[in-house]
């Protein structure tokens, strides 16, 4: 009997000391974590390392249910004409744009910092994705983002993405430094039409200090182009997130 109760004694003692199998797979180390858009490492996964992307102002999202606002106005932007360099971060082509060409809000200079792609489109219009999008990333003095969405449809081939047609870092950490000067203004659409929101950043940490503007009109690029850019992007689009009743507002 003594026996029985010693055994009985050991069984609690590691049933409370040890973690069950289920625990242990829900465990993420997240300093060895790699945040990504596929498998163990999607967009589902990333709550468990960044706090921030459970939250409630999340981006992307559905722009629908919009309306307009009379006191918004055009977006004011000065882009200077800049060389440029391409880098591969192993999430994006991203395109480091040099200080001096901002995005006047209220007053307020938000300097033109970098601008990546998306394929397919992050954000939707009335649940429709587009295949790209570009997102144009300011910030201000005090760390707030101001971020420019614009869509690509397919059709006639895109005269900006045409200067590095050749020299897109298909590798991360691959780069290429382009001598050319390029304007990020070629990358808009002729017509100055916007939704905008209160969101968040589209990958961790997932910071809700963003303004969004998307455009409402897009601008193309060929079959080709988009190809190219999804043979190195691939499927990096977030999945859309809940508005949770932010308003949409709209500039026509």
């Amino acid at each position: 009997m003594k026996t029985l109760h010693l055994l009985l004694l050991g069984f609690l003692v590691t049933s409370v000391l040890a973690p069950s199998c289920k625990e242990d797979e829900d465990v993420v180390d997240c300093d060895a974590y790699h945040w990504g858009y596929e498998g163990e490492e999607d967009d589902d996964t990333w709550l468990n390392c960044y706090a921030d992307c459970d939250g409630q102002s999340q981006s992307p999202i559905d722009i629908a249910g919009s309306s307009p606002d009379a006191a918004l106005a055009a977006l004011e932007t000065h882009y200077e004409a800049v060389p440029i360099e391409l880098i591969n971060n192993g999430h994006t082509v991203e395109f480091e744009y040099e200080a001096g060409s901002v995005l006047k809000l209220n007053g307020v200079d938000f300097t033109l910092a970098q601008f990546h792609f998306h394929t397919e489109s992050e954000h939707t219009i009335i649940g429709t994705h587009y295949p790209m999008e570009v997102h144009l990333v300011h910030k201000n003095a005090a760390g707030d983002l101001a971020v420019v969405g614009v869509m690509f449809e397919e059709g006639a081939e895109n005269a900006f993405l045409k200067n590095f047609s050749d020299h897109l870092p298909a590798s991360k950490d691959d780069h290429y430094s382009s001598s050319t000067l390029v304007n990020a203004g070629d990358l808009l659409p002729p017509v100055g039409a916007y939704y905008t929101y209160s969101g968040s950043l589209t990958t961790p940490p997932c910071s809700e200090i963003v303004t969004w503007f998307v455009m409402k009109t897009p601008v193309q690029a060929s079959s080709t182009q988009i190809q190219n850019m999804h043979a190195i992007t691939h499927d990096n689009n977030r999945s859309v997130q809940g508005a949770n009743g932010r308003a949409i507002k709209e500039y026509n």
